[in-house]
């Protein structure tokens, strides 16, 4: 698969499915109850980004579809996993599982590579992109760092994942990626933005039907209370029964 289709998929999901322009953040959990993916964010080992489970018994004509994603991570880095394991969960042919580390590292397998290219483009379409930055600064090594700043605030990205991407569009060259690499939190400070992109936020929330479901269960007597207990426990919310 080339790059050019995983553009294609990525942008035709945001206005096909999500039904957003290429100019529009992506909301994360808007996409979540769009393809009815049940995700759980929570704080994990530093070693673990999140992880992407598909199942689909015989005879059933739908797959459940469960995503996790690691809250210990900062916030822009937990939406590019989430986007990343949008493609597996969607796109990948024959696909049942994966656990993703906290570094993407570049010698990963193919499908791998594909669910990080699939994700950049579906956090920074292209068009989007040439329709916030000034003109004269989309030639290389043009852009200055308040464009910058203005590009991964307006669509919620990391640093890095900007970076990479206006490289392989040619707007910058090494240099300049190692430049705008540096003190990345305390620039957006100076330029006066919520630095709460680059911090990890570490809270614990299902996106998902899977409360719905439990007490659709209960109250049909299919289960019991203290197996329903268990389920809502099982999410870690701490939320009291009553």
């Amino acid at each position: 698969m080339n790059k050019l289709v995983l553009e294609n998929l990525a942008n035709e999901f945001r206005t096909r499915e999500l039904q957003i322009s290429l100019f529009e953040p992506v909301s994360v959990h808007k996409a979540l109850r769009t393809t009815d993916i049940l995700c759980s964010f929570r704080p994990l080992d530093d070693d673990i980004s999140g992880m992407a489970v598909k199942i689909q018994h015989e005879g059933e004509l739908q797959a459940h579809r469960f995503m996790l994603i690691n809250t210990n991570d900062i916030y822009c880095k937990q939406r590019f996993t989430a986007c990343h394991e949008f493609y597996h969960l969607i796109f990948q042919e024959k696909f049942t599982k994966s656990v993703d580390d906290s570094k993407y590292i570049s010698n990963i397998d193919r499908e791998e590579r594909y669910a990080n290219i699939f994700a950049s483009y579906l956090l920074l379409p292209e068009a989007g992109l040439k329709m916030l930055a000034p003109v004269e600064e989309q030639r290389k090594d043009r852009i200055k760092l308040g464009t910058i700043l203005k590009l991964e605030q307006h669509f919620r990205c990391s640093r890095i994942t900007l970076l990479l991407r206006l490289k392989e569009l040619g707007w910058i060259g090494e240099d300049l990626l190692s430049k705008y690499s540096e003190n990345v939190k305390r620039s957006a400070a100076e330029y006066g933005y919520n630095t709460s992109l680059y911090e990890s936020t570490g809270n614990t929330e299902v996106c998902g039907d899977y409360n719905i479901k439990a007490r659709s269960l209960f109250d049909k007597g299919l289960i019991s209370r203290s197996k329903y207990v268990s389920l809502i426990d099982d999410m870690q919310l701490n939320k009291e029964v009553k």
